[in-house]
């Protein structure tokens, strides 16, 4: 799959935006649960998603790329839902590692729905992120061994998340492709968020949501940096996604992500850095370059 300047650029700023935001949005989980942070937040980004699209011009999101957008949104909802349970029923050691697998993912489904064939070095890219993603996984001494991990709840549900990233990431892309303007970003976010909180409401957790939007406004300079580095990094990955293959694009996002996230977890978090982090470093920035210059 070959890879303009543009679509790595933005690739690559896409995939530090995302870095970022989990940075501020782990600050944030420090002041409510992750699930209502999960409806706030989407819907706190919906208006400067707004603005931005309303400055590049007039509401277009034609007819066709309405039924992938609805699947995008159901999709995200699934996914956070499986991604939030997997958080808690299980340690991140064993869960957070399975999300390598979307851009093994989105390559395949890619290559066989649009004959966005990957290089080798590519595929060799995609094989490193995963393996640095395992390494980083396997840093823990409460590895349970292969039959138990098989059966652990949690994993079995981060798993599905990732399957169900690895869908959107290229149903956004056919979405786009089909004519869907900037206001799909602002669409999609309220989608989410909206759908969210209805599920939540439904469940009886009106009152602790409403608690937690009143925590968040308690915090406006660390929820205002969320709603501006997450919604840039939705409007660049959204952009690179007209231009860029998917497999490549999440690649370089999980990549950089997981990096990302060893590096700032010991410099603002602080936490330790021992010889596994160093190693799942270096098979992921491997992997990551591996990706970008077989582009």
């Amino acid at each position: 799959m070959t890879v303009t300047s543009l679509g790595l650029t933005l690739a690559l700023l896409g995939a530090l935006g995302w870095t970022l935001f989990d940075v501020v949005r782990k600050q944030l989980t420090q002041k409510v649960l992750p699930t209502f942070l999960t409806v706030w937040l989407p819907l706190a980004q919906v208006p400067l998603l707004m603005a931005w699209a309303a400055s590049t011009g007039p509401f277009l999101i034609p007819r066709a790329s309405l039924l992938p957008m609805g699947c995008s949104i159901v999709l995200n909802v699934g996914g956070l839902l499986a991604f939030m349970q997997a958080m808690r029923l299980s340690p991140m050691s064993l869960t957070i590692p399975l999300l390598s697998f979307t851009p093994v993912g989105t390559t395949l489904i890619d290559w066989l729905l649009r004959n966005q064939t990957p290089t080798v070095s590519q595929l060799g890219g995609v094989a490193l992120v995963v393996g640095g993603a395992i390494t980083l996984g396997l840093k823990s001494g409460k590895w349970p061994g292969l039959r138990a991990f098989g059966r652990d709840p949690g994993v079995r549900r981060m798993a599905i998340a990732a399957v169900i990233w690895s869908l959107t990431a290229v149903i956004d892309q056919v979405a786009l492709k089909r004519g869907a303007g900037y206001w799909y970003a602002p669409a999609i976010t309220a989608g989410v968020g909206l759908l969210l909180g209805a599920i939540l409401l439904v469940r009886g957790q009106g009152p602790a949501l409403r608690e937690a939007g009143a925590t968040l406004l308690k915090h406006p300079t660390l929820m205002a940096l969320a709603v501006v580095i997450g919604s840039a990094a939705l409007a660049v990955q959204l952009e690179s996604l007209r231009i860029a293959p998917v497999g490549f694009i999440e690649t370089v996002k999980r990549g950089i992500g997981m990096t990302g996230a060893i590096v700032f977890g010991h410099f603002v978090f602080k936490e330790p850095i021992g010889t596994p982090k160093i190693a799942a470093v270096i098979l992921l920035s491997l992997g990551v370059g591996l990706v970008v210059m077989g582009g």
